[in-house]
């Protein structure tokens, strides 16, 4: 068995007590009188300071700034398909000024105006093309040919202001706000070819390391876009064998335009299968995709959202309220009880029955079964651990209240308005 040693370590740096920053988070619990009015109660051991768990990077160098129409975004699916990916398409490709093409194969499709007309019905806009190519592998090579002309032939799309092409699943749920922040650090007049290779073990021992996994999103600068183009045919007739559409695009631009991945940890292939909990509240603040979600991983308890759209919507909830902050971490250590309170905003609060180290909350909670995670540390599941799920978020003058459950019992998070405002 070969041994990966080829991948990025994340930058997980550790926590400096100079500058630990402390917020005052209330909690209460949220209970109904026999009139069934609903009362609050303050929850005194839960409220406290939180310290925040902070996972940012420092990267120096220049910045460039990116709006979200210098984004192409390009999949390949069919008119089967797409019905059951339709919330995680729509989760992204509603945004107003989104650019985007979909290619269908051609025997599956009956006209354009059908699947443009059920497209719209969602509220979604992207343009429709075809292709003759019957295997999805090689319509999804095909994708960098079809997006570059399309940008450069069509109305729909003003190639001077395309700066990146982004290549995706009909399942790849992108975080466009974050997208646009991790881009900052990338100058897309240079040969970028960015992503990230899958978190799974056996997923990299069995097809490599060189390629940007296409589930946790692909993207090509303007630059790189157009050689590669340029050099479609070639790639084809290099590739034609090759397993996987996105690692045909990484062959091509490996061994034909002799650029390499630039990985980062954003971009998240997800290939694991069972509760992925532990991954999401192990501190992914700034994620900019996820992937296979309900066909490998559930996002929550069977109790509190068994669908997708209901997972959606509320992932989409806590997004668009919280922004930049949606998935960061606060932590409370009461000591005396010997409990641990994490607060993971937008997804989770949790009360562990035994204090957690700072090493501990660094690692993932190995909540799911049966495969090796890849970049991080894990650390074992928790056997008592009471987990409130998001459900809900108010904003009032003063603070921002969320609100979280589990098995009808409700927690209420309060935390000061201007920590919010300034995140977002």
């Amino acid at each position: 068995m070969r041994k990966i040693i080829t991948f990025d370590e994340p930058n997980i740096p550790t926590l400096d007590n100079s500058i630990k920053r402390n917020k005052n988070i209330f909690v209460q619990a949220l209970v109904y009188n026999k009139t069934f009015t609903p009362a609050r109660i303050q929850l005194e051991t839960f409220s406290h300071d939180y310290e925040e768990l902070s996972v940012r990077q420092t990267i120096n160098g220049p910045v460039h700034y990116y709006s979200i129409e210098q984004i192409y975004f390009a999949i390949t699916t069919n008119r089967y398909r797409i019905r059951e990916t339709i919330e995680f398409l729509k989760f992204w490709a509603i945004t107003p000024g989104i650019r985007c093409l979909m290619v269908f194969e051609s025997k599956s499709l009956p006209s354009e105006n059908y699947i443009q007309r059920y497209l719209a019905t969602h509220g979604i806009s992207c343009k429709i093309q075809t292709s003759n190519a019957t295997r999805y592998e090689e319509r999804y090579l095909e994708l960098i040919q079809q997006v570059w002309y399309s940008s450069n032939t069509s109305s729909y799309v003003d190639l001077e202001k395309v700066a990146w092409f982004a290549f995706g699943d009909d399942d790849t749920v992108w975080f466009l706000n974050n997208l646009l922040q991790t881009l900052k650090y990338y100058n897309a007049s240079d040969p970028i070819y960015l992503g990230n290779i899958s978190d799974n073990l056996d997923a990299l021992q069995r097809h490599g390391t060189y390629f940007a996994f296409g589930g946790g999103g692909i993207l090509l600068s303007r630059t790189l876009a157009l050689q590669a183009a340029q050099q479609s045919k070639d790639c084809q007739r290099f590739v034609h064998n090759t397993f996987g559409g996105d690692m045909m695009i990484g062959k091509c631009i490996n061994e034909i335009l002799k650029i390499n991945l630039t990985k980062n940890k954003n971009f998240h292939q997800m290939d694991h299968i069972g509760d992925m909990d532990g991954f999401l509240e192990s501190g992914i603040e700034g994620l900019v995709s996820l992937h296979h979600m309900f066909s490998y991983w559930e996002p929550f308890s069977e109790e509190h959202a068994t669908n997708t759209v209901g997972a959606m919507n509320l992932f989409k909830l806590a997004y668009q309220k919280l922004g930049h902050h949606f998935l960061k971490r606060y932590v409370r250590l009461d000591r005396q009880a010997n409990r641990t309170f994490l607060l993971t905003m937008g997804y989770s609060f949790s009360l562990f029955d035994r204090i957690l180290t700072h090493e501990e909350l660094m690692k993932v909670e190995k909540t799911w079964c049966c495969s090796d995670f890849v970049g991080r540390q894990t650390r074992p599941k928790e056997m008592n651990k009471t987990t409130w799920y998001f459900r809900a978020v108010t904003n009032e003058t003063s603070r921002c209240e969320m609100i979280y459950e589990y098995n009808n019992v409700v927690r209420v998070i309060s935390l000061p308005m201007k920590l919010i405002i300034s995140m977002t």
